[in-house]
């Protein structure tokens, strides 16, 4: 198995402008999402230690901690997806023939398709609800609406992932799925 994940660009150049523009995109999103957890990580260690030794925690560190770790989970996803490094139970698959795999895979990225069109589909209306009554959270009244505006393009770039990944099961199988 290999943990390692390179950033290198060394297949790329033979997948087109397109999958480039793809790779990158949903890198940068990968990365503005682990730079979220890493303020995260930090915030939450001081307001550990100023709860401990001031009695002085950060107010409302649960609230940030839920939106940004929602706002990095989703950003994680279109690379997730692009790598084919998602959480994948092959043990009983591994005995099938390379065609069946190739099917039960493309089936899978289909469904992340779907759910990824609908997500970004309610989600963005959620959105446009939120903003329009004024919704906000319960401590620091932040408004609801901020943290899907980064939410929904991490999923129209993983339904734009999935797809990239349904088009290369098909151009492996030779047009057959």
């Amino acid at each position: 198995m290999n943990e390692s994940l390179s950033f290198g660009s060394d297949q790329l150049a033979e997948r087109g402008a397109y999958r480039r523009a793809l790779h990158y995109t949903a890198q940068g999103f990968a990365l503005a999402g682990g730079l979220v957890l890493i303020a995260l990580i930090n915030m939450s260690l001081i307001s550990i230690i100023g709860r401990k030794l001031f009695s002085a925690p950060i107010r409302g560190d649960i609230e940030l901690m839920e939106i940004g770790a929602s706002i990095a989970i989703a950003a994680f996803l279109p690379m997730c997806e692009l790598r084919g490094m998602h959480i994948k139970v092959d043990t009983f698959t591994m005995k099938l023939s390379p065609c069946i795999q190739r099917a039960l895979d493309t089936l899978g990225h289909t469904l992340c398709l779907l759910a990824a069109l609908i997500l970004a589909w309610r989600t963005g209306l959620q959105l446009f609800d939120n903003m329009e009554y004024g919704d906000v959270s319960t401590l620091l009244s932040i408004p609801m609406w901020i943290p899907l505006v980064f939410i929904v393009p991490s999923l129209v770039l993983l339904a734009l992932c999935s797809l990239a990944r349904i088009t290369d099961l098909f151009h492996r199988s030779g047009g057959h799925a």
